[in-house]
């Protein structure tokens, strides 16, 4: 394998860093073996009209994040990709969510029903069985991603998310609406009712806990 210099690949000219690094071209597509990415920085950009193949030897991590923890984003929210193959994935939060129209912009943690001029608004009925959930405050994965409207949340259909509350509230309680946009502990909900299930206690009043949802 030889050394091809930049200046030689017209779509790899504005890579800044080393001069030169091995490659095997093949059409549109450019092979960069794993040993030299994990020496090769990209400095202003990469363009490339073609597909980009990373091999990674013996299990190595073949792409790695250079900068601070968040940093940086695979597509855009105008420029996404396609489908994604993958084995596995994690996520730092905790719940899956979706978008949904809202009648105006809630607090992440308010309790909110199906209902109002648009796709749901906030739960004032005590007990609500058109309960549609919480609004979640960082969201894992959040489905319906292209809504568009005058107000768009976020609700959590599975996973654990914080949630305003009034208390007294006991662990693996089953929680349901409170009627002023806030969550309550009952023993014998009825059907279509429940949120899911406190996560922690709670001693006070007013506050928010994290609870399960998805969970009856």
């Amino acid at each position: 394998m030889s050394n091809i210099k930049i200046s030689q690949l017209p779509s790899l000219s504005n890579l800044q860093g080393a001069d030169q690094f091995p490659v095997v071209e093949s059409g549109t597509t450019y092979n960069v073996t794993a040993n030299v990415i994990q020496s090769f920085v990209v400095g202003s950009g990469f363009t490339s009209a073609g597909a980009i193949t990373i091999n990674s030897n013996n299990n190595a991590t073949a792409l790695v994040n250079g900068g601070s923890n968040a940093a940086g984003n695979i597509g855009s929210s105008s420029k996404y990709f396609n489908t994604v193959y993958a084995t596995s994935t994690t996520a730092l939060y905790a719940d899956l969510a979706e978008n949904y129209l809202a009648d105006e912009a809630y607090a992440p943690g308010t309790v909110l029903s199906f209902g109002g001029p648009n796709e749901v608004t906030i739960s004032i009925v005590d007990g609500d069985v058109t309960i549609a959930g919480i609004v979640s405050t960082n969201p894992a994965y959040r489905m319906n991603s292209g809504l568009t409207g005058k107000t768009v949340v976020p609700i959590a259909l599975q996973g654990r998310v914080p949630c305003r509350v009034r208390g007294p509230v006991t662990r693996g309680a089953m929680m349901v609406s409170n009627g002023d946009g806030r969550a309550r502990a009952e023993a014998n909900p009825r059907i279509g009712s429940v949120i899911g299930k406190a996560l922690e206690s709670f001693d006070g009043d007013l506050g928010t806990i994290e609870i399960v949802v998805g969970r009856l």
